[in-house]
């Protein structure tokens, strides 16, 4: 199950949970949503609040880890966006808007993923959807939904 919470900050691009300091660090000050997602994982979007090249940073934090496990970027060269319109579709999937409409899954069990082997270049790739780090496991998916 998704649900929106409200007792997470973002201070000094260190995550505050309910007022403690978790020791975890974000890429960017402005924390947009924070969802809770089966009492184990928060899903975190943070955007960079860089005028007229915003990014977004998506993560996803173990809890019983305390760290993060996956993470996408989104963002283009020269353009500005906001990140708006989260829709809570089921319990493993939702769409928001940024730079157009995405569709984010949550996998029931870490998947194996060798993608990066085959991502065009980093400037082309940024030009066409999500920045991925390298990584064999994955927590989740995103796609674009346009």
């Amino acid at each position: 199950m998704i649900k929106k919470l409200t007792n997470i900050k973002i201070h000094n691009n260190t995550i505050i949970i309910d007022g403690h300091d978790s020791k975890v660090h974000v890429d960017g000050p402005c924390l947009e949503t924070a969802l809770l997602v089966d009492d184990n994982y928060i899903l975190l979007f943070v955007t960079l609040d860089c005028p007229f090249e915003e990014g977004l940073e998506i993560y996803l934090l173990d809890l019983q880890q305390n760290r993060i496990i996956d993470k996408a970027q989104l963002g283009l060269m020269y353009y500005t966006d906001f990140f708006s319109d989260l829709l809570i579709l089921s319990e493993k999937s939702l769409l928001f808007d940024f730079f157009g409409v995405w569709k984010l899954e949550l996998f029931d069990k870490p998947k194996r993923s060798l993608s990066y082997l085959f991502s065009p270049p980093y400037g082309l790739y940024l030009h066409l959807g999500a920045i991925r780090p390298l990584s064999l496991i994955r927590y989740f998916s995103l796609k674009s939904n346009d």
